[in-house]
């Protein structure tokens, strides 16, 4: 199983038994709504965006008190690295 945007939804009984705590939000109205009117974009995201940052901003969208994410932007280079 791969956790992903479509597993959230179609395999949520799954990520429920296995004890995975899943977005208490509609994943895809939260994604178009970022979309069309972006509050927050957030450069690097690394682990300190990951366990900080993004959670962050997890609480008030399962709260219900926001409905926007944010938009991670990685200036990572594969290339570069490879």
């Amino acid at each position: 199983m791969q956790m992903n945007a479509s597993s959230i939804v179609n395999q949520k009984a799954e990520w429920e038994k296995l004890g995975v705590k899943l977005p208490a939000f509609d994943h895809a109205a939260m994604t178009a709504a970022t979309k069309e009117h972006p509050i927050w974009v957030h450069f690097g995201a690394g682990n300190i965006y990951r366990g900080v940052i993004a959670a962050q901003q997890q609480r008030p969208l399962n709260e219900g008190a926001a409905d926007r994410g944010i938009i991670a932007a990685d200036t990572f280079d594969y290339d570069f690295i490879d």
